[in-house]
């Protein structure tokens, strides 16, 4: 006969809860608290046509509304075949794909679809493996890129 102290050291710890791939976006919040502009950064990486769209001489460059800079740059920045150059370094590639998709929150299976797309035709791809790329989105950058927080519902009772 066991006593309770070893029938509790063999009960299994119930199931956790599957963990959901992580999803990274661009914390806006820190970024202007830096004392850095999230809008003008945003505008600054927008193309020639992007910026003809949103300069509309009422509003310096730069100063306008950040979730349009990013809508400008969803719909024609991004369609453009110089919006992701096989130079751009990762993290800045991955700033750029986080702001053509208007920040919303992205897993890492979606960054790496959409650099591999943009460099389809580089002949030395970088290396783009789920470790490389997480450990470079875990750590502090300047682009204040970071895990996105996961709001759960709450389930009724």
């Amino acid at each position: 006969m066991t006593n309770q102290t070893e029938q509790t050291e063999q009960t299994e710890a119930p199931a956790s809860e599957p963990q959901e791939e992580p999803k990274y976006q661009i914390d806006v919040k820190a970024f202007d608290t830096s004392g850095r502009s999230f809008g003008y950064a945003v505008y600054t990486r927008l193309s020639a046509s992007g910026k003809a769209v949103v300069d509309d001489g009422k509003t310096a460059g730069g100063f306008g509304a950040a979730a349009d800079y990013m809508k400008v740059m969803s719909n024609i920045c991004s369609k453009e075949p110089d919006f992701l150059l096989p130079g751009t370094p990762i993290t800045e590639a991955v700033f750029k794909l986080l702001l053509a998709n208007t920040n919303k929150a992205m897993t890492l299976d979606e960054i790496q679809s959409g650099l591999t797309t943009a460099w389809a035709s580089v002949i030395y791809l970088k290396n783009l493996s789920d470790d490389v790329l997480r450990r470079m989105l875990d750590q502090e950058n300047d682009y204040f890129i970071k895990r996105a927080v996961i709001r759960r519902r709450r389930s009724r009772s």
